[in-house]
């Protein structure tokens, strides 16, 4: 999930977890969840959707062809069945018969072909679908204003949806779990410009009540395709503030939350609280971003190496972060196929750090124009972070970076603009492939490269392993390309994420991929435990 990446999530922020109990005159015999939401959503239209914790409850209400599972596998979801050609090209998917859209319209396979050319179109104005869906035959026609539908895209018949892709991509079925292949009901995002206040999907909740900056409540869709829901409702208070989520699990408001590292050390020595504690591995690599279209000394490859090798990673992580998390030292994290545990990267060298920003013609840091690290507020872990990577700069290398807090949607805005010269960002799978974070996040001609990274090297292993169908090879190929963009250092890889987390022992039937948590369909309350 971006900026995923998905951008994004810290810790548990990501898939938030589960909360149950209403309103103070609510009775605990009643199946309600409280989660809270770290931010305020950014849309309720999936195709236009590029944060995590939106991702998170769009999910509850839409479906599309396909989804994880709890074995970090693609299962069905509207699509029953699908078979692919000999070519790789084109994929038939089978709908099930049984799909209804909130409202209690059927669903059909011109609903796919709706909504996907819906995504495409420059109308929707949506920065993520030539992301997702520009391997379709004729995307970038309907991108471009063209064309007003993909030719790839075909409804063979009410429950036969046809895609044709341009070339074989052993990752495009992947891709179809991002809410931009999402189906949407053409009726309602036909109805007028607030549509997104009362979205209609086909997930197994519904949207109740969205008052911003406060709270959104999901209601259970008693007629799911995949069975009603064991809960009746699951409500998303808005919290920005760490502090204040806590203390709403401690008086138990909240059944769940995420610990920053600001608690980790109290919860720890809790007995009550440490027996709560989940720690869950996510395939999401945090970073540092050195853009050098928005500051042109990043442009010489030695100033970047020098802010590289000028980062302790153990010692930061230990400062800001109690030694939870493991160095990254390479993009891909563990669980990402081709990730390489022996891969060291950039060292730790503030010598050869100092010297290389000196023959760049900064020595000392002197000549440097000012320069602002920005991440997003109300991160305690995240403003540590960069207090602490900060104190190293200006140790190592004679580098003042100010620090500088923005809120999310401006900071998605001001990054997707690419005018923030240093930032710190986290990029989580949206699916667990490499390309999604190679070739998807800093090909020269990727949409969310804004930071102006190019190496054409790079660029072919890349484009040569996008192709590929032998997974072996693809493999190969992108440990390559990998240590090309390591050593050029457009990003600094800091930590791979984990998510620690504090869960009510009656909160039952929650299911988990590496992905994250999966929608609620099978939660409930154990009210016998509360």
């Amino acid at each position: 999930m971006r900026k995923a990446f998905c951008f994004v999530v810290f810790f548990a922020a990501f898939l938030a977890a589960l909360l149950f109990c209403g309103c103070g005159s609510k009775q605990p015999s009643e199946q309600v969840l409280r989660i809270p939401l770290l931010v305020e959503p950014t849309t309720m239209d999936p195709a236009r959707v590029e944060d995590g914790p939106t991702i998170e409850v769009l999910m509850h209400i839409y479906d599309g062809l396909v989804r994880w599972n709890e074995k970090n596998q693609i299962e069905p979801a509207i699509a029953e069945s699908w078979k692919v050609s000999p070519d790789g090209r084109t994929y038939t998917f089978y709908l099930r018969k049984n799909v209804r859209f909130h409202t209690g319209r059927a669903v059909t396979a011109h609903d796919f072909v709706f909504s996907i050319n819906r995504a495409l179109s420059p109308s929707t104005a949506s920065t993520v679908a030539g992301t997702y869906l520009n391997d379709i035959e004729g995307a970038l026609d309907v991108l471009s204003g063209k064309a007003k539908s993909a030719s790839g895209v075909k409804a063979l018949d009410d429950y036969t949806l046809q895609i044709r892709i341009v070339k074989p991509r052993a990752y495009f079925l992947a891709k179809l779990t991002y809410p931009t292949a999402y189906v949407v009901d053409r009726q309602n995002v036909s109805s007028g410009p607030q549509w997104t206040e009362k979205p209609v999907g086909t997930g197994p909740f519904k949207l109740a009540r969205w008052e911003h900056n406060s709270i959104v409540v999901l209601e259970a869709n008693p007629d799911y395709f995949g069975g009603p829901p064991r809960l009746a409702r699951i409500e998303r208070p808005i919290v920005l503030r760490p502090s204040t989520r806590h203390a709403k699990y401690e008086s138990g408001e909240v059944d769940a939350v995420d610990v920053t590292m600001g608690d980790y050390d109290r919860d720890v020595r809790d007995p009550v609280l440490k027996s709560q504690m989940r720690i869950y591995d996510r395939p999401a690599v945090f970073y540092f971003a050195l853009n050098q279209r928005a500051y042109p000394p990043f442009r010489d490859r030695r100033v970047r190496q020098a802010f590289a090798m000028a980062i302790d990673k153990p010692a930061l992580i230990r400062l800001a972060l109690k030694g939870i998390n493991q160095p990254a030292n390479g993009i891909l994290p563990p669980g990402i196929p081709g990730h390489d545990p022996n891969f060291k990267g950039l060292p730790y060298d503030p010598a050869r750090a100092r010297l290389l920003l000196a023959q760049a013609g900064y020595p000392g840091g002197r000549g440097l124009p000012p320069l602002t690290l920005t991440f997003r507020e109300q991160m305690v872990d995240l403003r540590r972070l960069a207090e602490a990577a900060a104190e190293m700069y200006r140790r190592n290398l004679g580098v003042d970076v100010k620090l500088r807090e923005m809120e999310w949607g401006v900071f998605l805005q001001e990054r997707n603009r690419g005018t923030l010269p240093f930032f710190l960002l986290r990029w989580m799978a949206d699916y667990l492939d490499p390309q999604n974070f190679l070739s998807l996040m800093l090909h020269s001609k990727a949409p969310e490269n804004t930071i102006g990274y190019s190496n054409p090297e790079f660029d072919r292993l890349c484009d040569q392993a996008d192709a590929l169908m032998d997974q072996k090879r693809r493999l190969e190929l992108y440990r390559r390309a990998e240590r090309i963009v390591v050593e050029d250092a457009p990003w600094i890889p800091l930590f791979y994420q984990r998510d620690v987390e504090l869960w009510k022992p009656y909160v039952k039937g929650d299911r988990n991929c590496l992905m994250g948590h999966l929608p609620h369909t099978k939660t409930y309350i154990d009210t016998a435990l509360r």
